[in-house]
């Protein structure tokens, strides 16, 4: 029974619906069923399962306003997509989606895409305090899904979201795929575009093979796009602001299997604008950078740049009151680093640079960290740097000049390894016309005074050796004057006026060369406290030792020419001691701003015999005169003034008697004559008519202001003098120790 009944369900099939006459009824029933899965019910599924995806696994809300399916010409198309995140905030999105699919054939299957565009899609990245980004927590989120729940049933937990910087947007993003073809070898035409929201468009056109290996390339060409978009990435390294900025880039990139990644172009910045993060004041930034040729390889790790040409650079170095430099404060505090894994060691980047060129630079320099606050501004800056390349074995070449403020002028010229600058460096630095008032607040720190006028020349020659420096500081200074003087704990005691005196020539000229070596490598060597000593010990060995630079001036001896000796109890030069006089006018008229002082001197032990002596002729002279008597050389101790010296003597020891101061010069031998000695006598008389003269301290001090008047005189000269008067000066008679003669020690101070 039940094998009749089954065979008659089976003929009934067969009879009624598996007969031929029915077969145009099933292809009708699964034509209507495919084109109603393809039109509706798959549509309807994929938007459901992308929608369910997207909240349960990332809990974010996905958006598809229309998606079509055409399952007889394979194509999809949907239109307004929109992903956001937790707050609501747009991820990624476009405007219309269409891809065509085909295959090759019925027996190799092979996927073919005849075409594909993406049109109007957009792209919104944000980076958060923490360091991480919108699309980095995405893709951490998709990789650990699902993501954890509070129980079940429940919502998802979402992390708490920090605040975010400046959002990076990408709008109208057009993507075209033409002929893609999914077979080895296969190359299809690529093209996609977009713009950025702060300014600036990109779009690359090229070609796209995905088998065996990816293989891109084509045209990139990047047009103004607005440097702010780098701002919260550059803000985890450094505190600026990107308050301006575009870069414009245009060459052909490649990724294939030979290098991940290449590039050969070129590259322009405009109007760069680097600011400080908090503070609102300017660090860096310029008016044009271009760089014609780029030479970029990922795999062989190089990069080669021709000529970079900077227009219109400008930076701004600002030193606080704590010394603490506006650049120092860019940097951002990195956390301690853990101990870092062995890693392998990779080839560092071989970066060649064809040079730098600089036109029409700007540097404004800062240092409020002086007793007195200082600025300065270089400017018109240009000039270059040569060929930069690791292992060069020519050194690069530096030529830089520009304008100080506003009447000075600066250049640099040296050579210098710049991967290694202590090896081998020589430089030379020259600064034309400086206004050395403005200098001021350096100059306190060592000389205590302000500077109220005059100009300098620096000519700095530096030579670095394996860290052996030998630098030459030679310092021209026109029309110094020296001001107010400024207390400052590390100026020095020197007399600078003096110094300044000493050095200024008849043309108000100062030069002083100021060697100064030592080696950079050891920590104790610094280069300011190197120079200041060095400049020290100078301006030491000139005061100390003024004459030493007088005499190498108009080529005396310096012991001579600091001297005036005279005879004693005379004020008259010498002629010996006139032609030392004649070298010292000579080299005052060559230092006009440098004075003499004339201490009379007086030695009591030799003068005051000198005087008496004179006094005591002088009264013999009288007395011949009075007797009108007539002597050729009326000294005391000649024959002829005998009984003139006679008769002094007698009136001024009037109880002494002659007889035995004759006899006292008389011998007598047994059996001859008795022998006088005359001369003997009259010079005994002579001494003693002599210390009778009365000598008092006012007529020593008189006789030494008298040898001061000899030499002023005679430095001043007659008649029109060459020397002003006031540069000569006269100071106190001193008491003096003397030998045979008795000298004046002559000083010298400033004008």
């Amino acid at each position: 029974m039940k094998k009749s009944t089954a065979r008659s369900a089976w003929s009934w099939l067969r009879e009624y619906w598996l007969s031929p006459r029915r077969i145009r009824f099933w292809v009708a029933a699964v034509a209507i069923l495919y084109t109603v899965l393809g039109f509706l019910v798959l549509p309807w599924l994929a938007t459901a399962y992308a929608v369910n995806v997207a909240e349960d696994d990332l809990g974010r809300d996905l958006r598809i306003e229309t998606v079509r399916t055409n399952p007889f010409t394979l194509t999809l198309e949907i239109e307004d997509l929109a992903l956001d995140d937790f707050d609501g905030h747009e991820l990624v999105g476009f405007e219309r989606l269409f891809v065509d699919v085909a295959w090759s054939s019925l027996w190799e299957w092979t996927t073919v895409i005849p075409a594909a565009q993406l049109e109007g899609a957009r792209v919104h990245e944000e980076q958060f305090d923490s360091g991480g980004t919108r699309f980095t927590r995405l893709l951490g989120e998709f990789q650990r899904r699902p993501l954890p729940r509070a129980g079940p049933d429940e919502a998802i937990i979402r992390p708490i979201r920090t605040d975010g910087a400046a959002p990076v947007a990408l709008h109208d993003i057009d993507f075209s795929l033409e002929d893609f073809i999914l077979a080895d070898g296969a190359v299809a035409p690529f093209q996609v575009s977009g713009r950025f929201d702060l300014g600036g468009a990109f779009a690359f056109d090229g070609s796209v093979q995905l088998l065996p290996a990816l293989d891109l390339a084509g045209t990139l060409d990047v047009d103004d796009v607005a440097l702010a978009l780098a701002e919260p990435f550059a803000q985890r390294i450094a505190n600026i602001r990107v308050d301006s900025g575009s870069l414009s880039t245009e060459g052909e990139l490649r990724s294939g299997p030979d290098d991940p990644l290449t590039y050969a172009g070129s590259a322009r910045i405009d109007a760069l604008d680097i600011g400080e993060r908090e503070g609102g004041e300017d660090v860096v930034g310029w008016q044009a950078l271009t760089i014609d040729e780029i030479d970029f390889g990922l795999g062989t790790r190089s990069l080669e740049l021709s000529v970079i040409r900077l227009e219109g650079p400008s930076a701004r170095v600002f030193i606080a009151e704590d010394r603490s430099t506006n650049l120092g404060e860019l940097l951002v505090d990195q956390p301690a680093a853990a101990e870092p894994a062995q890693e392998q060691e990779t080839e560092p980047f071989d970066i060649v640079i064809g040079g730098l060129r600089l036109d029409g630079g700007v540097l404004a320099f800062t240092d409020r960290s002086l007793p007195l606050p200082f600025a300065t501004r270089v400017q018109q800056l240009s000039g270059g740097i040569s060929r930069l390349a690791p292992g060069q074995e020519e050194p690069a070449r530096v030529d830089l000049q520009g304008q100080v403020a506003d009447y000075g002028q600066a250049r640099i010229d040296g050579e210098l390894n710049p991967w290694n600058p202590l090896s081998s460096t020589r430089v030379d630095l020259v600064l034309e016309n400086l206004d050395i008032p403005e200098l001021t607040p350096y100059a306190v720190q060592f000389a205590g005074r302000r500077i109220a006028a005059g100009r300098m020349d620096l000519d700095l020659g530096y030579v670095l050796d394996d860290g052996r420096l030998d630098a030459r500081n030679s310092i021209v200074l026109r029309d110094l004057q020296l001001g107010e003087r400024f207390e400052h704990p590390n100026a020095t005691n020197l007399p600078l006026g003096l110094a300044i005196a000493l050095l200024k020539d008849s043309d108000g000229v100062i030069s002083v060369d100021i060697p100064v070596q030592g080696n950079v490598n050891d920590p104790e060597f610094s280069f300011g406290p190197a120079i200041r000593q060095a400049l020290t010990d100078i301006l030491k060995d000139i005061v100390s030792s003024p004459f030493n630079l007088l005499a190498s001036i108009v080529g005396g001896d310096p012991d001579e020419l600091a001297k005036v000796a005279f005879a004693p109890g005379s004020s008259e030069i010498p002629p010996p001691q006139r032609e030392r006089l004649d070298q010292l006018r000579s080299a005052l008229e060559k230092r006009p701003e440098l004075a003499i002082e004339l201490p009379g001197p007086y030695a009591p032990e030799l003068d005051r015999p000198a005087l008496q002596r004179q006094r005591a002729r002088a009264a013999l002279v009288e007395r011949l005169d009075e007797a009108g008597v007539e002597v050729a050389n009326p000294s005391l101790s000649a024959a002829d003034t005998r009984n003139t010296l006679e008769a002094m003597f007698a009136d001024r020891y009037p109880r002494r008697s002659l007889a035995e101061v004759r006899e006292r010069f008389t011998t007598a031998e047994s059996d001859e004559e008795p022998e006088f000695d005359a001369a003997e006598y009259r010079e005994h008389l002579a001494a003693e008519v002599s210390a009778a003269e009365e000598v008092t301290e006012e007529d020593l001090a008189a006789l030494a202001q008298a040898r001061a008047d000899a030499v002023r005189s005679y430095i001043l000269g007659e008649g029109d003098p060459s020397v002003e008067p006031g540069r000569v000066r006269w100071l106190a008679p001193a008491e003096v120790e003397a030998d045979d003669s008795v000298v004046l020690e002559i000083g010298l101070d400033a004008q």
